[in-house]
């Protein structure tokens, strides 16, 4: 099958098409590596040592052929993680930052909120099932319906 020539305009496509995707990659570069310093400043303010960067020896894939151009980054070694809450031992956290036992005060204010999110919640499922009814789309009452309705009868 003999290649066809291509016009100036197929070109010119090609080169904005291959533009693009230059552009986004180099987007994505970008965040990626500001993405890596925020984690290296975070890894450094918690005292965790830095690991120099992970030699990229090519690995070719298995079952491609002869591996030519096929390649792989290695496997990163692993990385120290710092330790956790539960595994830093007590007397390595100072008095002031240690938990203590919830204040009434803040015990009181959290049941009030929950109050507030329940009723708010009883609002929106009774508007919901109106809604669902028909009832907002009621006309008001008028005439001798209505002075029944303020007596009570």
């Amino acid at each position: 099958m003999a290649k066809k020539t291509m016009t100036l305009e197929h070109i010119d496509y090609s080169i904005s098409r291959w533009k693009t995707r230059l552009k986004r990659a180099m987007t994505t570069l970008d965040k990626l590596e500001k993405q890596r310093k925020r984690v290296e400043q975070r890894g450094r303010q918690a005292g965790v040592p830095s690991l120099p960067p992970a030699p990229r020896a090519p690995v070719p894939f298995p079952n491609q052929g002869d591996g030519i151009g096929l390649t792989k980054p290695a496997p990163a070694p692993p990385v120290a993680v710092p330790k956790t809450g539960a595994q830093v031992a007590d007397e390595e956290i100072p008095a002031f930052l240690r938990r203590s036992e919830p204040s009434p005060v803040a015990e009181a204010i959290r049941q009030e909120q929950a109050e507030t999110r329940r009723l708010k919640a009883k609002g929106r499922i009774a508007k919901m099932k109106a809604k669902q009814s028909g009832e907002t789309r009621k006309m008001p009452l008028t005439g001798k319906a209505a002075l029944a309705a303020i007596r009570g009868q």
